[in-house]
């Protein structure tokens, strides 16, 4: 606290906002000193691009590799922000989105809660109703040690996450086309997804981009492609079995 003082004034925290930009400030100076402790880029995706590590052209891996950056499929236009084979891709593209995320309905009950979660229009800042219910992507770095998903911890699995984009594609091309897909189930709890918090936000368009289905194998694959997303200091925490299985 002294120490913080001395760099902006006695009276810093006199002025809330003044305060927030100083903590700002001083947070974004020691991430950006200590960058290869925050952002070390050095994932087997990032030595790839080095030619410090290569992909087996038979492994799963290497499959998912080519899924998630395929035109087919829609994975990288929003977790996509540079070129492909760029290097210091962040693997997000810093947008909000209301993809349709189920309730976490037991979260709700263990807390008590019953706000409904209005997302990006929680921000003061943000008035425009056209907001409610918009989460910003996240980034995929790291995304295999980091369970639970999706904003409100509502799924345990990276692939109950892929069987749900598979999910919400249907749904939307329902919408669209009048089509009579048959919707599965939610792998993890073998019953139906069930609804948004905030339905009439959810963006069909996006979601039924492309009427591509994945088979099991290639669901399978696209998770084997984000391990290989994880820092290498964060490695040993990979299911080891998993990680031979994906040729990683």
């Amino acid at each position: 606290m002294t120490a913080f003082e001395n760099l902006y004034g006695a009276d810093i925290f006199d002025d809330i906002d003044a305060a927030y930009d100083a903590m700002t400030e001083s947070i974004a100076a020691f991430e950006t000193e200590n960058k290869e402790e925050f952002y070390p880029f050095d994932s087997k995706y990032d030595r790839s691009l080095t030619g410090d590590y290569e992909y087996p052209i038979s492994s799963k891996a290497s499959l998912g590799k080519a899924r998630f950056f395929s035109s087919d499929l829609t994975c990288a236009s929003c977790h996509q922000l540079q070129p492909i084979g760029d290097a210091g891709e962040i693997f997000t593209s810093f947008e909000y989105h209301n993809i349709g995320v189920p309730e976490n309905t037991a979260l709700r009950a263990f807390n008590g809660a019953n706000a409904v979660d209005e997302g990006l229009l929680n921000n003061p800042e943000v008035t425009d109703v056209a907001e409610r219910g918009k989460f910003k992507v996240p980034t995929l770095r790291n995304v295999a040690v980091t369970a639970p998903y999706m904003h409100n911890g509502i799924f345990n699995e990276l692939e109950t996450v892929i069987h749900f984009y598979q999910h919400t594609k249907e749904k939307a091309l329902n919408i669209s086309t009048g089509s009579a897909i048959e919707l599965v189930n939610n792998p993890e709890t073998d019953a139906p997804w069930g609804d948004a918090e905030i339905s009439e936000t959810i963006e069909h368009d996006l979601l039924g981009g492309n009427d591509i289905n994945l088979d099991d194998d290639e669901v399978d694959a696209m998770v084997c492609f984000l391990m290989s997303l994880t820092d290498a200091r964060y490695e040993d925490l990979l299911d080891q079995d998993k990680v031979t299985s994906c040729g990683l």
